[in-house]
């Protein structure tokens, strides 16, 4: 049996999970490796845009011999929260992608119902901590990072891109989550055991 086979075979809560989950790790992938979380427009006295990401902060500013720098390590909580929180995240949709795939294509595990509960379980509970952290980066960077000055010394601080595509793969992984879950209640799988 080929994957269309597969994917034709697979109950519509399985093709669903299966897509939900494939949107999501698109989303992660860039969310967790772009800098764009959030931005500034430092532009006062020459300065330049700058764009953070969980890993970096970069600015546009060419002549720089050193655009970026790393925040991995930097002695901020709610930052560190954010980027383990992320770092679940982030594992948590390949794997359960991964297990989907499993439980949709490949034989041995084709319809295997603890296959589909583990994927289900680590969906929610990754999902989860993955839109925590994005909650908590989202309420402390407007904190700490405020609009202020005046004139042409007038700072700007907001979410971007990045930010949006985490929460956008937090939500999708945890609706396909509930698509699993419903999944294994409807008897949509089986036991290895029987």
């Amino acid at each position: 049996m080929g994957v269309v086979d597969g994917f034709k075979s697979a109950s519509i809560f399985g093709k669903i999970s299966f897509i939900l989950l494939f949107i999501a790790s698109f989303c992660i992938v860039i969310a967790f490796t772009c800098t764009g979380w959030a931005e500034s427009n430092e532009n006062f006295g020459g300065g330049s845009q700058i764009h953070w990401g969980l890993w970096r902060r970069c600015t546009e500013d060419e002549v720089n011999t050193a655009p970026c720098s790393p925040l991995d390590g930097w002695a901020n909580d709610w930052w560190a929260f954010t980027q383990a929180a992320s770092c679940f995240g982030f594992f948590g949709i390949l794997v359960s992608f991964f297990l989907v795939i499993l439980y949709l294509f490949v034989g041995s595990c084709k319809g295997n119902g603890e296959v589909a509960t583990g994927a289900a379980i680590l969906c929610l509970l990754t999902g989860v901590i993955q839109l925590v952290g994005c909650i908590v980066f989202g309420v402390e960077f407007d904190d700490v990072y405020y609009d202020r000055g005046t004139g042409a010394s007038y700072w700007e601080f907001w979410l971007s891109y990045a930010f949006g595509l985490a929460i956008v793969a937090a939500l999708l992984e945890i609706v396909a989550g509930v698509l699993l879950i419903l999944e294994c209640k409807k008897g949509g799988g089986t036991s290895a055991s029987g």
